[in-house]
């Protein structure tokens, strides 16, 4: 796109700067004609809800606004508010897929401790209650968010060599500088007699943006965005810091209502200076990816234009805004009171008509003339407990007393038209809370005769609504956070962030220096020889060796695809936290906790090797209480020395193997059958033996009875 000048009088007309800045005018308006009417309705509701039909004066009723009212709004809101939001959410940056990625693990360490640092610093809580409120009356809030860069302009003349502390007395601070700040000294890279810039220190806020200062072009829903806008008021000292004195004198001033007040009261001349003001509108536009501050006033060129100032992936400074109710057709919200204005009126009439009755309900009565002295006596103050004389007693007895003298107004009459006005009152509230969705366990009302499971059922059932407003503002809370983180990462500095987190890493040339001194170091040691003093570099220094080094961190937060998918950015939760639940949550965490680890002390020193699972075990219960990495670090380092710890040994001689023992039994077992077999063997055999001595016994004695019958022997001749 061509550069675009502002025309200063006296100089020649631009204009392509006349044709971009007539655009811009173009869609503004027409961006502020489609949202006239939710203005004006905005402004019905605001004044609705700080009742300023109340004068100054003791709150009282105006002369012009004499109607009582139901605060009905103020009182729905002042229950929503803490409902939806109640603490500053707390950013939780960790890696995507929690694997082992060591340069992951420290650039989100170094990211969260950047980010909590910087909502703490410049007062994110109060910017998102304001969004709030302006999200529970008119419909929408909003933040911006602003990279503020703090630059020091160099003597062109200075020498760089200088060491620390001997820079040239020329050297100044400036104030904040919108868009990419380092990247704005690169132009005077190369010029003789220009002056230079570097950072000293970096910021990100978040501005919170008024329901009335938001603009983008009509549409229907937030993807068909192109270009979003605020209108900021800044005041002539502002303009001409940021834009130059030549753009500023441009710029009509004009006067805020704010403090300026006429006569005895009036401001003084530095107040109501303070108060004047030039509207400027600054305009992101997303096709074109440029960035235009602009003034209706100056038609002649815009007042700045950078391209893509902060290289953001949705370009936007911007999360979608917390809108109210939205159809598909458009946008622009509807506030929530709209769905119940006219039960709303109907309490104000209501409101009214019941303080006219309370006015009418008053002891009041008439009497006949001649009996006012007597019945003055009667209801003069100080006559409590006394007797008064009535010399026409008799003629008061035949008129029936006091009560036949007086005829009192029936104000009975008056207390059950009011008693109507309270139950009517009454439905139109529940008709209300209906509409709304407030439930009587949200308002901390209940029924004291009901069960705790019905009221446990009611409460679940009257915040489901309430619910989608709270993760509705967690997701606006976690988009601003996130365009925080990106801001950081893409735009500051290493010694910004050194500062910022006070982690402790190295850089690459640190690193660098030490892998070449420690092999001397250790060459020294081995050969006894003296190592001089401050060439060692000390503990804590070896041990950073073993942490990515800060460039390595760097370069992961700048890449823009890296950091997508290795790093995730979310928030805790914006809602206060049920303390009961939470309590016995931890405490049912930490009694597994002790058992886990009773079960680990009996295991792992036997089998160190299951280390790791007991660690991946603790740590995946512990993530689910939100727990910082430096306890996962504890987990991790308790569980490390455990596993390098050797097997233990059992006290005691050393248990035999079963397997042994069954061997050796089943040994004993064979040599005692085979004991028992050898013995009925020696039996048999033995038995045997006698069989066989007997047998020859026998033959014998057949013999000799043969030799006694016959002595010759047979077969003799």
């Amino acid at each position: 796109m061509a550069s675009t000048e502002l025309t200063i009088p006296g100089e020649t007309v631009d204009q392509s700067a006349i044709d971009v800045v007539t655009k811009w005018i173009d869609e503004i308006q027409l961006a502020e004609r489609e949202l006239q009417p939710w203005w004006k309705a905005g402004d019905i509701i605001v004044r609705r809800y700080k009742n300023e039909n109340r004068n100054r004066d003791g709150g009282r009723l105006s002369v012009n606004a004499n109607r009582r009212r139901f605060a009905v709004l103020w009182s729905n809101v002042q229950t929503l508010q803490p409902a939806i939001y109640a603490k500053q959410p707390k950013p939780m940056v960790d890696r995507r897929y929690r694997d082992e990625d060591p340069v992951g693990k420290v650039a989100s360490d170094v990211l969260e401790r950047a980010l909590g640092f910087s909502l703490d610093q410049y007062d994110f809580d109060g910017r998102l209650k304001l969004c709030v409120l302006d999200y529970l009356l008119p419909g929408r809030g909003q933040v911006w968010v602003r990279y503020i860069p703090h630059m020091k302009t160099l003597n062109a003349e200075q020498d760089p060599e200088l060491g620390e502390g001997e820079e040239d007395a020329d050297t100044t601070e400036v104030g904040e500088v919108e868009g990419k700040g380092p990247d704005d000294s690169a132009m005077h890279e190369g010029m003789e007699g220009e002056p230079q810039e570097e950072v000293v220190y970096e910021e990100v806020q978040c501005d919170h943006v008024a329901w009335k200062d938001f603009l983008t072009n009509p549409s229907r829903e937030w993807a068909e965005v192109r270009w979003v806008a605020r209108r900021v008021y800044m005041t002539k000292q502002e303009l001409t810091e940021r834009f130059g004195a030549k753009k500023a004198k441009l710029v009509p001033i004009t006067s805020t209502s704010t403090g300026l007040l006429t006569g005895a009261d009036a401001a003084p001349d530095a107040q109501r200076q303070a108060n004047q003001t030039g509207e400027v509108y600054e305009i992101w536009d997303k096709p074109s990816k440029t960035a235009f501050w602009v003034c209706k006033g100056v038609t002649s060129g815009v007042l700045d234009e950078r391209e893509d100032p902060l290289n953001l992936r949705e370009f936007f400074p911007c999360p979608s805004p917390l809108n109210a109710t939205t159809a598909n057709d458009s946008t622009i919200p509807v506030a929530d009171y709209v769905q119940y204005q006219d039960q709303a009126e109907e309490l104000d009439d209501l409101t009214g008509r019941i303080g006219k009755l309370q006015e009418a309900l008053r002891m009041v009565g008439v009497y006949a003339g001649e009996a006012n002295r007597e019945l003055q006596l009667v209801f003069s103050p100080g006559n409590e407990n006394k007797l008064i004389p009535i010399d026409t007693f008799d003629l008061w007895k035949e008129k029936g007393g006091v009560k036949g003298l007086i005829e009192w107004v029936p104000v009975d009459m008056v207390i059950q038209v009011l008693k109507g006005c309270f139950e009517t009152r009454a439905q139109i509230l529940n008709d209300i809370y209906q509409i709304t969705g407030l439930s009587d366990i949200i308002r901390g009302e209940s029924n004291p005769n009901e069960t705790a499971t019905a009221q446990r059922l009611k409460g679940q059932w009257g915040s489901l609504r309430v619910r989608d407003r709270q993760r509705e503002l967690q997701r606006f809370a976690r988009d601003a956070i996130r365009l925080k983180a990106e801001i950081i990462a893409e735009q500051f500095s290493i010694e910004t962030l050194k500062v910022m987190t006070n982690v402790k890493l190295l850089t690459q040339a640190e690193k660098q220096q030490i892998e070449q001194i420690m092999p001397m170091i250790e060459q020294a040691k081995a050969q006894q020889l003296p190592i001089p003093p401050g060439i060692e570099p000390p503990p804590e220094m070896l041990e950073l060796m073993k942490q990515p080094t800060w460039e390595e961190v760097q370069s992961l937060l700048k890449n823009d695809a890296l950091r997508s998918f290795r790093i995730d950015v979310e928030t805790d939760s914006t809602v206060e936290p049920d303390e009961n639940a939470a309590k016995a949550a931890f405490t049912e965490f930490t009694g597994a906790v002790v058992g886990l680890m009773t079960a680990a002390a009996g295991i792992v020193p036997t089998a160190p090797y299951t280390a790791p699972l007991f660690a991946e075990i603790l740590k995946q219960g512990a993530r689910t209480f939100n727990v910082s990495r430096q306890m996962e670090d504890v987990i991790d380092k308790v569980f490390e020395t455990a596993e390098q710890q050797p097997p233990a040994q059992p006290s005691g001689p050393p248990p035999k193997d079963d397997t042994a023992i069954q061997v050796e039994q089943m040994k004993g077992q064979t040599a005692q059958m085979q004991a028992q077999i050898e013995m009925q063997r020696t039996q048999m055999e033995g038995q045997l033996g006698a069989a066989e001595l007997q047998l020859k016994g026998q033959e014998l004695q057949v013999k000799a009875a043969a030799l006694a019958r016959d002595p010759t022997p047979q077969g003799s001749a």
